[in-house]
């Protein structure tokens, strides 16, 4: 078998190793026979499946034997195999240009068909879209922001544009959509005016905007504001659990304490200290004023207002800092920061129980194996492998409205697939068993996915 792959990439697909500067020289039809499909629409494995893909698109989807297949179609036996769509990665950071030429390869060599570039200077993030596009870059599909969207701040970086007024909100608004950005980011040192003039103009604009919750607001405005997505359950500063605490006005006021000390030692050029935010006597009574009838309010708000969540477990800025981030922590502070970790687990599974659409997500340094952790994560939190592995796949599809041609592996459906040794519904650690990544109709060659991968 292996030998038969890599006679397909010699054959069919090279020209993703030098570029797509020509239209690749490819055969009318690949069909992978005797395969196991998870489609992830949420139905059972289907098992001695043929998949006939040609050009880009899966044309034909049945079982073994009954699928007519044509006589000069590339035959590729997948017995023992699983075939699952391409996956998303619903939060990464580019950084720079040449920080993505290096990493976005690495990606698909771990299945990564699809990325939300959740901030990055913007001309290096239009360059890495364009040249993934048209094949310059081997890469995932990419939908991008730009820079993220600051208040007021003491200095300037590629990936931030700091809005000091409502005016200057509404313009970087109107600008990012004019440069091609999918979608605007907010942060969290937004003040309460700039926040609002940024909702209302993407509003106007009808471009969605996504991101932190600033702790100038709640998180029930935020999704009354029109928020499509809520990144790491709020962001560094606990903006869903604050929602769905009994004390919430009590523990809001107390963040907004320590981002206006923050802000006040950046603009004096002094450390800014927020450790507060990980020690008991703020992670206690977070905790301990969990409530579960503020929570299912709150998500019950998520789903009528199609507001997603992406939870980022894996960089769940407490989660690090109580296994080993922080060396200034007590017992006390490590004990309550990790029943606040397990409470984000709890709320993520509850969530998706109340109908909260979720995404998986890492924002760490893209090494490929980050986004697989994640699912695992999910799956400890209480998803099924279904769930988990649907958070990768239909789900980012279905937030980025191209159901129609991406997420699940059915006829009609862009060829975006990772083929498995082991099935990922047993052991959701599966998905990283990667035997082949096909990106639209594609087998991508051997040499580039054993390089991402070394």
């Amino acid at each position: 078998m292996k030998a038969l792959f890599a006679l397909l990439y010699l054959l069919l697909f090279t020209a993703f190793v030098s570029g797509q500067s020509r239209t690749p020289a490819r055969p009318k039809q690949l069909a992978l026979i005797h395969v196991t499909v998870i489609d992830a629409t949420g139905a059972p494995a289907k098992q001695d499946r043929t998949v006939v893909i040609t050009g880009d698109r899966i044309t034909a989807l049945g079982k073994t034997g009954n699928v007519r297949i044509s006589k000069t179609a590339q035959i590729l036996d997948a017995t023992g195999k699983f075939i699952i769509p391409g996956l998303w990665d619903m939060h990464i950071h580019s950084v720079s240009y040449e920080n993505g030429r290096r990493f976005l390869p690495l990606l698909m060599a771990h299945g990564i068909t699809g990325v939300r570039d959740m901030g990055s200077p913007l001309e290096d993030i239009l360059r890495l879209r364009q040249e993934t596009n048209e094949g310059k870059i081997l890469g995932p599909r990419m939908v991008i922001a730009g820079p993220l969207l600051q208040g007021p701040l003491p200095f300037q970086t590629p990936f931030i544009m700091s809005v000091h007024n409502e005016a200057e909100a509404t313009q970087a608004v109107i600008y990012l959509k004019g440069r091609g950005v999918d979608f605007i980011k907010v942060h969290d040192a937004l003040p309460r005016e700039l926040y609002f003039a940024i909702a209302s103009e993407a509003r106007r604009q009808g471009i969605p905007f996504v991101g932190h919750v600033p702790p100038s607001i709640s998180a029930t405005e935020a999704i009354n504001a029109g928020q499509h997505s809520i990144e790491h359950l709020g962001g560094r500063f606990y903006g869903v659990l604050l929602a769905c605490s009994s004390r919430e006005a009590e523990l809001t006021e107390r963040i907004r304490s320590i981002v206006k000390n923050v802000l006040k030692a950046l603009n004096e050029k002094k450390e800014p200290d927020d450790s507060e935010i990980f020690r008991a006597g703020f992670t206690k009574p977070l905790f301990d004023s969990f409530s579960s009838q503020k929570a299912a309010v709150l998500f019950a708000a998520f789903k009528k207002n199609d507001t997603w969540q992406v939870p980022t477990l894996v960089a769940q800025p407490i989660r690090e800092a109580v296994n080993g981030g922080r060396k200034d922590l007590n017992e006390d502070d490590i004990r309550y920061g990790k029943l606040l970790v397990r409470k984000q687990f709890d709320m993520v599974a509850a969530m998706k129980r109340a109908g909260v659409k979720i995404m998986a997500g890492t924002d760490l340094p893209p090494d490929g194996l980050t986004l697989h952790e994640e699912l695992s994560l999910l799956v400890e939190a209480g998803l099924t492998p279904m769930e988990a592995l649907q958070t990768a796949t239909r789900n980012p599809a279905e937030f980025l409205g191209r159901l129609d041609s991406l997420g699940t592996v059915e006829r009609g459906k862009i060829a975006d697939l990772v083929l498995l040794d082991a099935n990922p519904l047993q052991d959701i650690r599966n998905t990283r068993r990667i035997h082949a990544v096909i990106f639209g109709g594609n087998v991508i060659p051997q040499s580039p996915l054993q390089k991402g991968k070394d």
